[in-house]
């Protein structure tokens, strides 16, 4: 009969060996059945991206996984949306409210990352912005024309439709002379000329940063107009549209994907470049809270028929 510290030994040493023989297929099994590694991109205004444009990204995606990745691109949002809710990819680049509606579609989604500007904003929030000689106080409000939009835009439209009040009531029934406009650049160009004493617009924001951040419609319009603007009412922020990647995903690809993505700007510029171009700041670990205000926004948008 064999010691009894022998037997434990080995019963030590098996259950290494089974580990071993049980986590490692497991780690390559994800590989195998995917096969390729699939990341979608929306179209800007479905026109396709030239070719190669995430190439730079695709390879440290590749790298990231050791794997074979692809890029698909999305004819818009809502093809986004639709081939992440159904599983056809496995990682999207979305805005605020395309993860939202995902999310909302099928619970299988979650974020790993979110970019930052270059100056540190991580989001923005919307603003409502008045010509302090015509409406110095909310109370005002109620003598002069407001613009808003474009229709469907978070800024000019979702945010200030859901958190808004004037006097108790809802934007939708405050009884305010509102005006849609189709753009940021008319809204701004009716606020210079007088059409509008105020307007629903966005600013970039770090939430719990004390900072003031540049940039955006406000400065825009500093350098359309000599007017002095208040901001008469701020939103609750919202952060920039996340990397987002499948929930059933091992642990370990969204760990190497989100540690990819923090050193992105510095270990790989072009492919940072490649897939953050407008922001420019680099990234930073995201969750679902994030975005629990437009989390909020999409069953009103549903129902009202929104975008």
């Amino acid at each position: 009969m064999a010691p009894r510290h022998g037997r434990n030994k080995m019963m030590a040493l098996a259950s290494v060996v089974l580990c071993c023989l049980l986590s490692a297929p497991a780690s390559a099994d994800w590989r195998e059945d995917l096969g390729t590694f699939r990341i979608g991109i929306a179209m800007r205004n479905g026109e396709s991206y030239p070719p190669g444009r995430f190439e730079e990204f695709r390879k440290a995606v590749s790298e990231t996984l050791a794997m074979p990745v692809e890029i698909f691109q999305a004819r818009d949002a809502l093809a986004l949306i639709d081939a992440q809710a159904s599983s056809r990819i496995e990682y999207s680049v979305l805005s605020a409210m395309g993860y939202a509606t995902a999310y909302e579609l099928c619970q299988c989604i979650e974020p790993i990352a979110a970019p930052v500007s270059t100056s540190g904003a991580s989001g923005i929030r919307s603003i409502l912005l008045a010509d302090k000689a015509r409406a110095a106080r909310t109370v005002d409000l109620g003598k002069v024309t407001i613009a808003a939009g474009p229709a469907g835009a978070l800024g000019g439209d979702l945010l200030p439709t859901a958190g808004f009040f004037w006097r108790g009531k809802a934007l939708a029934e405050s009884g305010l002379d509102i005006v849609m406009t189709p753009g940021i650049t008319e809204t701004l160009e009716m606020l210079v000329d007088g059409r509008v004493a105020a307007a629903f617009l966005w600013e970039y924001v770090r939430p719990g940063a004390a900072t003031s951040f540049g940039g955006g419609p406000k400065a825009r319009l500093a350098e359309m107009s000599d007017a002095q603007y208040g901001v008469l009412w701020r939103s609750r922020p919202v952060r920039f549209g996340p990397h987002a990647i499948r929930r059933d995903l091992p642990s370990e690809v969204k760990t190497a994907l989100r540690r990819m993505l923090l050193s992105l700007d510095e270990d790989r510029p072009l492919a940072h470049d490649a897939i953050s171009p407008l922001l420019g700041g680099g990234f930073e670990a995201a969750a679902h809270d994030d975005y629990r205000t437009v989390l909020g926004l999409v069953p009103a948008v549903v129902e009202g028929g929104g975008d």
